[in-house]
């Protein structure tokens, strides 16, 4: 429970009277809803027969509690509900219930806030009061919040507490397990009557080890000696709440449908001699003071426990990011040209340098970014320059084939990676374009025998066709000789 105390045990000195203060953490209800970071809605509270049901609505058209134009509103409306937080029991109000257990508690110091009740009609019971923070009621952590009301751990102290059916007064009162030693009520008559309470006014207790005050803006209401008190010696929470009918708060005017309390700010400061303000509002010096070094001071830290290295926000919560993994690619040029990019490509031993960037891109952008490169030692000296690798090819093999990588890794929790390589095959354009050239003279020789032979072929085959023609002819010439005999001696 002691997660959420905004002062140190080192506060255990005596309030110098002709010491200031400074703003440890204030509430200045400055958004359009309750801030879940520094209240609880106690919505189990069931005390006194009051017949009111405490809920947590901030948005509904019947909410109890309406943060708007720099004021927190908590709203009692006249409803039949079944009550969610007592296990549906019929009730026939709703009301509003704050608490800063586990999440601003005090001790010691002046703890101020600025309020105004909008209704005089009978039955309301609106409070400005404290709890020591091991009292058993919720939000329990379970960390020796056992104590029970009042005793030691579980002690009251009630700074402001007006009842609309005695409305020129109002109460401050102790309540505890220490008896004379550990204060007593003493109620404050207010100059103009009910009246007064319509108006704004600032109500404030100053407290330390010996002594504990009342103040009603400018004016002390009552000091009361506790140096010998057993009580009011360790941390403490405040509320706020508006309670209807019951016990205390008495018959409820039947005319009566709604009943508004209005709080500007609630603060807490600490001494100081750096300054001479006697209040604790919005005009008081801030102390700069992170406990959670996250940059954001306590007085305006809404999530005072964020971890060492957390994203946060302006109110110093830490803001989810998924982890997601970085991405990496590769750019190749050489002699300041651009390499191709395929999936094999080539470098001229005689192109000039060759520089390899790598292109890491991250969607969490808090996160830093590191290289790691591999390649064989055929490399020849390269230079290594966290995302640059750069090389001069001219003594490398031709045709031998090479793989650079390059894994890229973030900082998060748990750290990802992504990789990627590229793979070259190693040319030089100069000897490729001598043996072009000889390549073209020999065909030119070999064009020009072709040529030959075929002159030869042909006169050869003009030969022949001739001596097949001789062949043709002397046959003729027999079978005509051969008739020309039979014919003389028929």
């Amino acid at each position: 429970m002691l997660l959420g105390l905004a002062t140190s045990l080192s506060l255990a000195t005596s309030i110098n009277v002709n010491a200031g203060w400074q703003v440890q953490w204030i509430d200045t209800f400055n958004g359009d809803g309750v801030n879940w970071n520094d209240w609880n809605a106690q919505t189990d509270a069931n005390f006194n027969n009051e017949v009111q049901c405490y809920t947590d609505d901030d948005s509904t058209a019947d909410k109890n509690f309406d943060v708007s134009n720099g004021t927190l509103k908590i709203i009692a409306r006249k409803q039949q509900v079944n009550c969610a937080g007592l296990n549906n029991a019929s009730r026939s109000w709703t009301s509003g219930r704050l608490n800063s257990k586990d999440k601003h508690e005090f001790l010691y110091g002046r703890i101020e806030a600025r309020i105004r009740f909008h209704n005089l009609a009978g039955g309301t019971w609106p409070a400005f009061w404290m709890l020591e923070n091991r009292i058993a009621e919720s939000p329990r952590k379970f960390d020796d919040d056992f104590s029970h009301w009042p005793n030691s751990g579980a002690g009251e102290i009630d700074v402001w507490e007006w009842f609309s059916n005695s409305p020129t007064t109002y109460i401050t009162n102790f309540f505890n397990a220490g008896g004379a030693n550990c204060g007593h009520e003493v109620r404050y008559n207010y100059p103009n009557g009910g009246n007064d309470v319509l108006s704004w006014h600032d109500y404030a207790i100053e407290w330390d080890q010996n002594n504990i005050a009342f103040y009603v803006d400018d004016t002390l209401v009552t000091s009361h000696n506790v140096s010998n008190c057993a009580q009011y010696n360790e941390p403490m929470f405040v509320l706020l709440n508006v309670a209807m009918g019951g016990n205390l708060g008495g018959a409820i005017d039947a005319n009566l449908t709604q009943a508004t309390m209005e709080v500007d700010y609630l603060a807490h400061c600490n001494s100081t001699d750096q300054n001479n303000a006697i209040r604790c509002n919005e005009q008081t010096p801030t102390v700069f003071v992170d406990d959670d070094n996250d940059g954001i001071a306590n007085a305006n830290d809404h999530c005072p426990n964020t971890t060492m290295g957390d994203v946060i926000d302006s109110d110093g919560c830490s803001i989810i990011i998924d982890n997601s993994a970085p991405e990496v690619s590769l750019l190749v040029s050489q002699n300041s040209s651009e390499v191709e990019s395929s999936q094999v490509n080539t470098i001229d031993i005689s192109g000039g340098d060759v520089i390899i960037t790598a292109l890491g891109s991250d969607a969490n952008p808090n996160d830093q970014l590191s290289y790691s490169w591999i390649m064989s030692s055929a490399i020849p000296s390269p230079t290594i320059a966290s995302h640059l690798v750069s090389f001069s090819p001219d003594s490398m093999e031709v045709g031998s084939s090479h793989r650079i990588e390059v894994t890229i890794s973030d900082n998060a929790t748990p750290a990802l990676t992504d990789k990627t390589a590229f793979t070259f095959t190693v040319i030089d354009s100069l000897a490729a374009g001598d043996s072009t050239a000889n390549d073209d003279a020999q065909s030119d020789d070999s064009n020009s025998n072709n040529t030959n032979n075929t002159g030869d072929l042909t006169s050869d085959n003009d030969r022949t066709s001739v001596k097949e023609d001789n062949g043709g002819t002397s046959v003729w010439l027999l079978l005509l000789l051969i008739i020309a005999a039979r014919l003389r001696y028929r």
